[in-house]
């Protein structure tokens, strides 16, 4: 039986004053708008990586909007002291596709209709995922979908409370998916195949480029050989450039990833980190305009992986041990407890040796 979680509506009413986000980007960012909703002040706060990720956009936007919201330059932490009314706004798509989501969620409830045009748009299937929910809950978002400028008309309306079935997390599954193409047989069940998660194309990338994969309705199995090289862009899936890459390390001649610009503002910057622990393990790989080159090897160097507080830079990499000549070190394994706490764990049950010391 599926665990549920039971949640009363009401008038939201802020118990504190100060909420840490810890290292969580979406915490920060869907919170900050549902903060603009109270008029309290409200101070949102985080880790040491969180504090370095970009919020000024949000708090510029929900400002034209009738909110108080101020924030340290473009940097948290954020300050709110409510006031949001809707109206007409812009914002950028480019930094993060939760920026324009924080806002879909909170303008039905700001007594005015609200306009929303974002350009440059990037990560659009989790745009599309946002109005997929808020249908789920009675609220229908109007969009005009102009290649990378997007428009939405969201009425003043309300939510109206459901029964719903949270998918299972692509995000997730995609280091098991990659640990059986570079190695292996793996089944992962409780995956939705018509999803809109951005993830899910790592499917795509591995049944393309050499993998065997059979599905059915809620399970995948993936079977390995090793993959030629691929292109791809992440663009739309940032969250993939790691796994990716070790796929790529993994796979026979050269591979391109590009789109990652938006990949150095997550929890490290994503490319460098990559780029770093790749070079440590053996791999040649390159940073080329907006994009990195890798060539593929048969096996990498032991060695130590730096996971920089990154949670998917530590699961990603951790794959790559399927292929090392020695074994793998991962620094700080714990930070994977931000996403999946039982990470080692399900590894371990695949049959690989791990041992996490502290």
């Amino acid at each position: 039986m599926n665990s549920y979680v039971i949640i009363s509506g009401g008038n939201l009413s802020p118990k504190v004053g100060v909420i840490d986000c810890e290292e969580s980007g979406t915490t920060l960012r869907l919170i900050t708008g549902v903060s603009s909703l109270i008029n309290h002040r409200i101070i949102l706060t985080g880790g040491k990586s969180l504090l370095r990720r970009p919020i000024g956009e949000l708090v510029s936007a929900l400002n034209k909007l009738g909110a108080k919201v101020m924030c340290r330059g473009d940097y948290p932490p954020v300050v709110s002291y409510g006031g949001f009314k809707g109206g007409v706004t812009d914002i950028r798509g480019d930094i993060s596709s939760q920026f324009i989501s924080s806002l879909l969620l909170i303008s039905p409830l700001g007594g005015l209709e609200t306009t929303l045009s974002t350009y440059n748009a990037e990560s659009k299937p989790y745009i599309f995922m946002t109005l997929e929910v808020q249908k789920a809950f009675g609220v229908n978002v109007k969009v005009n979908d102009d290649g990378n400028y997007l428009t939405f008309r969201i009425p003043n309306s309300s939510y109206r409370g459901t029964n719903y079935l949270v998918e299972g997390d692509w995000s997730s599954a995609s280091y098991f998916l990659v640990a059986a193409a570079i190695s292996g047989h793996v089944k992962v069940t409780n995956l939705n195949l018509s999803s809109l998660q951005a993830d899910k194309e790592v499917l795509k990338v591995v049944k393309e480029f050499g993998a065997s994969v059979m599905s059915n309705d809620n399970s995948v199995e993936v079977i390995g050989s090793r993959l030629e090289g691929f292109e791809y862009d992440v663009s739309d899936s940032p969250d993939l450039l790691p796994t990716l890459a070790v796929l790529a390390a993994s796979a026979k001649g050269r591979s391109v990833i590009r789109g990652v610009g938006r990949c150095r503002l997550k929890e490290s910057d994503r490319v460098e980190s990559t780029v770093a622990n790749l070079k440590a393990l053996g791999v040649d790989v390159r940073v080329v305009d907006d994009g990195i080159t890798i060539v593929g090897v048969d096996k990498v160097k032991s060695g130590i992986v730096n996971s920089y507080g990154d949670h998917r830079i530590a699961m990603a990499f951790s794959t790559l041990s399927l292929i090392s000549d020695g074994g793998i070190v991962i620094e700080d394994p714990l930070c994977v407890s931000k996403s999946f706490p039982n990470f080692w764990n399900n590894l371990s049950n695949l049959g690989l040796d791990v041992e996490v010391i502290l």
